[in-house]
């Protein structure tokens, strides 16, 4: 091999080398990036505030389910004696519900 041969082999590896270490750094970047802006999808990366509100929004689902307990008519006039017991009643009500959204 002459010269000019073995500078350009010489030349060519270092270029696809090069190249190939900017194409490793900008996708360690994208990964880098990409994690940071989801990084809430991730399991076991929850922040303290997303922990926080989860247990909020548990707390309020667990305390409707317990108002649709209550007769709010009852409750509302003063009754002590408002959680409704009859499940006859508990119908009537959800009927009437439903029928007081639909009209």
């Amino acid at each position: 091999m002459n010269i000019k041969t073995q500078i350009k082999d010489i030349s060519k590896r270092c270029k696809d080398r090069f190249n190939r270490m900017i194409e490793d750094a900008l996708y360690k970047y994208d990964c880098i990036t990409t994690y940071n802006r989801y990084h809430k999808f991730y399991k076991g990366s929850t922040s303290t505030m997303q922990l926080f509100k989860d247990k909020v929004s548990l707390a309020t689902a667990w305390i409707g389910s317990k108002l649709n307990r209550v007769d709010l008519s009852k409750a509302s006039m003063g009754y002590s004696d408002c959680y409704i017991h009859n499940t006859e009643a508990q119908e009537q009500n959800r009927d009437l519900r439903r029928k007081d959204l639909n009209s």
